[in-house]
């Protein structure tokens, strides 16, 4: 199974997610198929979702940027 890194940009902070989570796919890893994606990732959710002004980075494995959520 893939493994996916969120990366969050706040303000000048660039946190790096080096645990990474695995997905089954891309499609999960953005959020499209809602439950999944709740049951796989809810802890990075949850730590995502508290920052406002933020944008979201998310890698692969190899480190390609595959998404970009600016919010």
């Amino acid at each position: 199974m893939p493994r996916y890194h969120f990366h969050v940009q706040h303000g000048d902070r660039f946190i790096l997610d080096r645990e990474g989570v695995d997905l089954p796919n891309l499609r999960t890893a953005r959020g499209e198929e809602s439950q999944a994606a709740q049951a796989s990732w809810e802890h990075v959710l949850c730590f995502i979702q508290s920052l406002p002004n933020r944008t979201t980075v998310i890698t692969d494995e190899s480190g390609r940027i595959v998404f970009v959520l600016s919010l």
